[in-house]
């Protein structure tokens, strides 16, 4: 897919660096967790660690890449297992704002050149971050990887002048 998708721009960067861990982990080179106990069933899992934001919009370029290439039923699942991995994690960590949230995640671009170039910026801010400060903050850091935040701050800073004047 990283080879074969015509948005992939950067063949070297952070999408091959998500197949990368997952095939580590896969090799069990990274994150064992065993199964928790009295759940023997569940079976030892194997995971790396990686920033939220990262992994979001690792995802989103891959599912958009794959609209583009042809691909088996195997390949469809894999990518709908992941989403809703991640959708799952959402409605737990966020509660009655995943729904918003969700929607932030999938309007995400990762077809516009600019949102991988911020995301060094933005998985900074959001390590610098405490816990509570993520969950409030976190919408706010998605809608920040669209290409008119810039505009619709700035429209919304202008209309909080022209009131309070």
């Amino acid at each position: 897919m990283n080879e074969r998708s015509p948005i992939v721009k950067d063949k070297e960067g952070s999408f091959l660096g998500l197949a990368y861990d997952v095939r580590k982990a896969y090799e069990r080179q990274r994150e064992v967790i065993q199964p928790p106990k009295h759940f023997e069933e569940i079976g030892v899992r194997y995971g790396v660690q990686i920033l939220r934001p990262v992994l979001m919009l690792q995802q989103r370029l891959q599912r958009q890449s794959l609209t583009f290439l042809n691909q088996t039923s195997k390949t469809q699942a894999i990518a709908y297992a992941l989403e809703a991995v991640i959708e799952d994690a959402l409605r737990e960590d966020f509660g009655a704002q995943a729904g918003h949230i969700i929607d932030l995640w999938q309007r995400l671009d990762p077809a516009q050149a600019e949102a991988f170039d911020m995301i060094n910026s933005r998985g900074g801010t959001f390590c610098s971050w405490t816990k509570v400060q993520r969950k409030a903050r976190f919408a706010q850091l998605l809608s920040s990887f669209d290409p008119m935040y810039d505009r619709t701050l700035s429209g919304k800073q202008g209309a909080s002048i022209m009131i309070l004047t």
